[in-house]
């Protein structure tokens, strides 16, 4: 466009075009101005950007295309055609243009020609983290087509023209939808966490904004660069004179008794996990040593100097495909996980049809706001932790066993969490241990604040899975019998494997007479996967979703036809041998598919696609059966009534990480009460008060907290009712006093420790609706509507609920769409391991109509309080996304007569979106 740069420095000024400016030397000079011509009346401008995700991330490859086209439609003059993403610096198609010079656009071969050139014009380079090469260059031929039509968009086909034409994005809209009891407020009355403004101006306190401590250090961890590698050395000579320096610590310091262990835990059957690497780095990003520092800045710039030699390197395991060549598996699961049900062998044999195939999905990091942290304090009488963790008991016995101490020596307190989604079950116990281990050298507190490299690098994700399947049919989709081998992948460690999970959550909601499952964990070396947000579940569901889809994809069916026919009806049995003697999982999904149009709004897609030959839409339904395990976890609560006035602390086993515990918590105790919200406060957890505590996860525990609580206040009520009745009609204020003048104890503690039947205590239904809408050319997706009908019961706080279900839907979105991971194949480094590479969901990826109902008039009999709970089994529903993506596939595939049943693994990012679409140059046409 013959732009150009004023740059200035003490020389003087001079202006450069943008081609000079790049190799120009900046050092002492300062950008003063741009200067863009204007454009003639004949010019034609695009410009075009293809990204990860919708917003805020780099491109893959962008554009800038300009020509002069005159009214019949000749070129004039030389065009401009600039790509970003191909090569280290911007690639301007010189011959491509040149080729384009008083061509007529109207002319078929022009754009034959200039495609032609342009394919063996760009060559791109091969950056490790980006996208692949065949997508780039596919995605800059397709961009350069998308300008070609702009230019000539009154003459070209209808059907192509929405190529032409940018979209539109409107902005997002929700509908939220439910029932609440104003009979029984403020139990299941709509409100904000009574946290939620806090949080909202950045007044909460987290644990990194504990104010400092005089003499506090500050840490950060020295992380392996090489996986499946001999540690030689750990050269820290280079540092000692760096800024802010105090010392290093190792496996080494760890003082006689203690041991190199963050995973101890008396009859939980974990596995030993070494806080420090000694002789061997079974992982790039494992932790080696830990610096401490003045500030944290100075501690992360140290670790980062630090320098780890290795030896004996072999090529690292990191794939399932890896680990299964190479035979390496985890003894558990063994032959007596197997699931067997009825004789699947057989049943499949004896079937009409029989099909075969396999399915994929892969990891996902947690992504929570606030990384790993730790404050670490040494008293006269031990440590006081203060600790992002969700497992208090476990940080406990993680410092106490690496520091040789008795654990009533470690006082563990957590007062909330930025996010959490599993992360820090057990993972960040490391960091408690580490830092502890640091005050203990020192005598000084320390602090660790992990830097999100760091956190994404050592730290576990989300399991991925793959499964061989061999499934029996009828000829009307109904599913005889399930032969599967299930594989996901533990990492370096087997402690938090979530494969059981997934075999018990295969059948998701289809009756299945006939199974035969056999689950295999893989021994990887990459960091120890653990919890994400519905571990094992999530990816059960997906598998088993792929499954049914791929037998109606096989038979020509409609493929809710077929879920339809295969949901379980009320009183049949799970394959774990769970009756299901409360089971809506039917009338949710007519009432879905009524309510959200799903008839209708197929055959509206049906003409649309039809219309459109690079923009395709797809529509897919996706029920959800979850199973809730309250089994052998154990809470404790403690509610304290204050005479003076007569306000009410708590303290409870659960920790709020997000999930609106503490509000749910408060609501229960002032409905039981009979007291005003506002003299309720919950107090932070922590280890004095809930020693021996589970963790806080599998969506329970707000319910299990709710119950100790509704049992602990019950208790005070028996006790206040005969001083009550004595006295008439007193008020709240004046019955505590008088209790307390009558020595009456003014405090309940409970312990809730449930066993119940069955494995799960109840199931939580769903059925979620989404359309999408794909570029075809680029593979961008837009999430047209979403409809959530989601049973959660009786629900404590309904405002949450659709929080949950929300924020719940649009984490998997992330997980089936954007969040792709890459690791370096010679040592085994995470690649995407920054906001930079790794991307989460953003404003613009989420659903442009995102309608919530959460079912009403539906008491749960088998719940706490009538209600269900919300915080992971609406993310299982998210997989529609990436199943109505792959019906506008199916729809793109078709124009070229590629109609063969096809897999779509996770994450369904562009690339995989426009590869799998077969995009090739030879179907540009207009």
């Amino acid at each position: 466009a013959g732009a150009t740069v004023s740059i200035a420095n003490a020389s003087g000024s001079s202006s450069f075009s943008l081609w000079d400016f790049l190799d120009l030397e900046m050092s002492y000079s300062v950008i003063v101005s741009m200067t863009i011509p204007f454009a003639g009346p004949g010019n034609i401008f695009r410009s075009f950007k293809i990204m990860p995700r919708a917003q805020n991330a780099h491109a893959y490859v962008n554009a800038a295309f300009s020509m002069e086209v005159d009214p019949s439609y000749t070129v004039r003059g030389t065009p401009v055609l600039v790509f970003g993403g191909i090569d280290q610096y911007a690639v301007s198609a010189v011959n491509t243009a040149a080729s384009l010079q008083d061509k007529g656009l109207l002319d078929p071969n022009t754009l034959k020609g200039a495609l032609a050139a342009l394919q063996q014009e760009l060559v791109p380079d091969t950056p490790p983290a980006a996208a692949s090469v065949q997508y780039r260059k596919s995605l800059a031929l397709s961009l350069f087509y998308k300008y070609y039509l702009a230019c000539i968009v009154d003459d070209i086909s209808p059907r192509v023209k929405s190529a032409a034409v940018p979209y539109k994005r409107p902005i997002s809209q929700g509908v939220q939808t439910y029932s609440s009891l104003p009979s029984n407020y403020p139990v299941t009355q709509p409100m904000p966490k009574l946290s939620s403004a806090l949080q909202a101006s950045g007044e909460a306190q987290f644990t990194t904004d504990i104010p400092p401590y005089p003499q506090e250090l500050a840490a950060a961890f020295v992380i392996t660069t090489q996986g499946n590698a001999r540690i030689s050395s750990i050269n820290v000579d280079l540092i000692k004179g760096m800024p802010g320096y105090v010392n290093v610590v190792t496996a080494a310091d760890i003082p006689p008794g203690g041991q190199n262990n963050f995973m101890t835990l008396p009859g939980n059957g974990f596995f030993p996990e070494p806080v420090f690497a000694t002789d061997f780095s079974d992982y790039a990003g494992q932790a080696a040593a830990l610096v401490l520092a003045d500030t944290q800045e100075y501690a992360n710039a140290i670790a980062r100097a630090v320098v780890v030699g290795y030896e004996d390197v072999r090529k690292p395991i990191l794939t399932i495909q890896d680990a299964i060549a190479a035979q390496s598996f985890y003894p558990f699961p063994g032959p007596q996980q197997v699931l067997s049900v009825g004789d699947a062998p057989a049943a499949i044999a004896a079937s009409a049809h029989i099909f075969e195939g396999e399915i994929s999905c892969g990891t996902q990091y947690h992504f929570h706001m606030e990384t790993h942290t730790t404050v670490c304090l040494p008293e006269d009488q031990g440590y006081t932790v203060y600790s992002s963790t969700q497992w208090t008991d476990l940080t406990q016995s993680a410092v106490a066993t690496v520091l040789g101490i008795p654990v009533s020596s470690v006082d563990v307190r957590v007062k909330r969490l930025g996010g959490a989604y599993g992360a820090k079950i057990t993972r960040g116990h490391q960091a408690a241990a580490a830092c502890a281990l640091g005050a203990c050298l020192t005598r000084r507190p320390v602090r660790m604040h992990m830097d999100i490299d760091t956190n994404m690098q050592m730290v576990g994700k989300r399991f991925p899975f793959y499964a061989q399947f061999k499934v029996g049919c009828t000829s009307d989709g109904l599913i005889n019998g399930i032969k599967m081998t299930l594989y996901n992948d533990s990492g370096c460690s087997n402690n938090d494997n979530s494969i059981m999970l997934a075999v018990q959550s295969l059948d998701n909601a289809y009756n299945v007479p006939n199974w035969l499952v056999t689950p295999i964990s893989c021994k990887t070396n990459t960091c120890s996967n653990t919890f994400c947000r519905s571990p094992g579940t999530l990816p059960g569901i997906f598998i088993m979703e792929s499954l049914v889809d791929y037998v109606a994809k096989s038979l020509g069916l409609d493929v809710e036809q077929v879920k339809r026919a295969n949901l379980y009806q009320l009183g049949q049995t799970t394959p774990i041998g769970i009756p299901l003697s409360y089971c809506n999982i039917r009338g949710l999904w007519d009432q879905l598919n009524t309510s959200a149009g799903v008839e209708r709004r197929k055959a509206d897609i049906l003409v649309y696609n039809q219309a459109n030959r690079w923009r395709k839409r797809g529509l897919s339904v996706v029920p959800l059966k979850f199973g809730l395990d309250w089994n052998n976890s154990p809470f404790t609560v403690l509610v304290s009534v204050y005479a003076t006035d007569g306000t009410v602390a708590i303290t409870h086993g659960g920790v709020e990480m997000g999930q609106g515990i503490d509000t749910k918590v408060a609501q229960v105790a002032a409905r039981t009460l009979g007291v005003p919200l506002d003299m309720i406060v919950i107090k932070p957890s922590n280890s004095l008060t809930n020693p021996n505590g589970a963790s806080t996860g599998g969506s329970t525990t707000s319910e299990l907290a709710c119950l100790g609580v509704l049992n602990a206040c019950n208790e005070l009520k028996s006790r206040l009712t005969p001083v009550q009745q004595a006295m008439g009609n007193p008020s709240w204020v004046e019955l505590v006093q008088k209790c307390y003048a009558a020595g009456v104890d003014l405090s309940s503690k409970q312990h809730t420790y449930l066993i119940t039947d069955y494995q799960f205590a109840y199931y939580a239904y769903g059925v979620t609706c989404t359309e999408t809408e794909v570029d075809v050319l680029t593979g961008e997706t837009q999430v047209l509507r979403v409809d959530i009908l989601y049973d959660c019961g009786e629900s404590i706080n309904p405002e949450i609920d659709v929080g949950q279900v929300e924020g719940a839907f649009v984490m998997g979105l992330g997980y089936w769409m954007t969040e792709r991971v890459v690791y370096d194949p010679s040592s085994g480094q995470l690649l995407t391991h920054n906001t930079w590479e790794y991307k989460p969901p953003s404003s613009q990826d989420i659903p442009i109509d995102f309608r919530v109902e959460l079912l009403k008039n539906a008491p749960n009999p088998l719940g706490i309080l009538r209600s269900k709970a919300c915080g992971e089994p609406p993310q299982c529903m998210s997989c529609s996304v990436l199943f109505a993506i792959k019906r506008a596939i199916e729809s793109a595939r078709a124009e070229i007569q590629q109609q063969q049943v096809f897999g779509l693994p996770g994450p369904a990012t562009v690339e995989a979106i426009q590869q799998t679409c077969m995009v090739d140059p030879s179907q540009f046409i207009f």
